[in-house]
């Protein structure tokens, strides 16, 4: 299968690489934050659709940082999601102070320079089924605030039926023990971006169940998971749009869905279907299937509309919707979940998702 590789960032340093298949899809991946930065499939009538959020160029994103950061398409870690109390996580047998990124001690997304804005090595890992880059990063002991060196490795790969596999390998290289969590942060709009927002969008989860948070801190996991039946949450019971019910939400603690659905409880040895979601206006359908027991759905509440992205898009709130297969959220600081993340000296972290995109009547 077909590999490519192109210059992302003016000055040659940041590497696009681009991965075909025999039906003409066509999927991007930057060595920066080893992004997916484009996917475009055939929709329903045959027409090309790029159905995830970015930007053209390096040059381009550095300059939307300054506006906005939603982490469109990136590897994120070391750790994903929110950790509280950042200030005092033990691991190691000691306390360390992880960077507060959002007020009242939560660190987010692996810190202020996590895995999304590091440079990863690249090699072409393509077989005769399936164009794959192969993307590298060392994280020395003591980055943002974490111990331990970890080397952590994503590989995408493509193959003919439109199947995007992400499969995650990480080892700790140096030190006693550490944690890592990582997840891809890519935004999907299945019209293309016809559409503004992901509201048409028709989703089925077969979760029943999320992590429920504190009253006082609404987007911190206690541990506990609490019952979506009935409720906005429940995509299970039957499929529906993501308009139906999403001002059921506070418009100023959540605006949207972004909530951590349990898929199982702890990490499987084989792949899940965790989501379906589709477009009635282009055909295009994503599945995604994952061996990793959390699935955060995030619509892209806080979306900033003075982000203007490729082909001129202008994007804003719930312009795109997330998808993060992982461990659980704040498993650190959960003492039930805490194996979940925790990485020893001869520890073998994987994590697999497939992305499936196909057509519907």
């Amino acid at each position: 299968m077909p590999l490519t590789k192109q210059a992302f960032s003016a000055d040659g340093n940041v590497d696009e690489y681009i991965l075909s298949n025999n039906r003409g899809t066509r999927v991007h991946v930057t060595t920066w934050g080893a992004r997916l930065t484009r996917f475009l499939v055939k929709d329903k009538n045959s027409v090309r659709r790029d159905v995830v959020a970015g930007f053209e160029t390096y040059e381009q994103w550095q300059d939307s940082l300054l506006i906005d950061d939603p982490y469109f398409g990136a590897t994120i870690g070391r750790v994903a999601g929110r950790i509280h109390p950042c200030d005092s996580v033990t691991i190691a047998g000691r306390q360390c102070a992880l960077p507060e990124i959002q007020p009242n001690k939560v660190c987010l997304h692996g810190g202020r320079l996590g895995f999304d804005k590091k440079l990863f090595t690249a090699t072409d890992a393509s077989t005769e089924h399936a164009a794959a880059v192969r993307l590298v990063y060392v994280s020395p002991d003591g980055e943002e605030g974490f111990p331990g060196e970890i080397e952590l490795s994503v590989t995408y790969s493509l193959t003919d039926d439109d199947s995007l596999a992400i499969s995650y390998h990480g080892e700790l290289t140096k030190g006693g023990e550490s944690i890592l969590n990582p997840t891809n942060h890519t935004y999907w709009n299945l019209t293309g971006f016809e559409e503004p927002t992901v509201l048409n969008h028709i989703c089925s989860l077969p979760a029943t169940h999320v992590m429920a948070t504190h009253l006082d801190r609404p987007m911190i996991p206690t541990g506990q998971l609490q019952s979506v039946i009935g409720t906005a949450l429940d995509f299970a019971s039957l499929p529906r749009k993501f308009g139906d019910r999403i001002d059921d939400f506070d418009d100023k603690v959540l605006c949207g869905y972004d909530h951590v659905y349990a898929t199982s409880t702890a990490p499987t040895d084989h792949l899940r279907q965790v989501a379906c979601v589709w477009s009635e206006l282009s055909g295009i359908r994503l599945t995604v299937m994952t061996d990793q027991p959390a699935l955060v759905m995030y619509t892209g509440n806080w979306i900033s509309d003075k982000l203007v992205g490729k082909y001129g898009v202008r994007y804003g709130k719930h312009a795109a919707v997330a998808l993060e297969t992982q461990r659980f959220v704040n498993a650190v600081c959960i003492p039930e979940y805490r194996d979940q993340v925790l990485l020893r000296p001869g520890d073998d972290f994987v994590h697999s998702v497939v992305f499936r995109l196909d057509t519907v009547e």
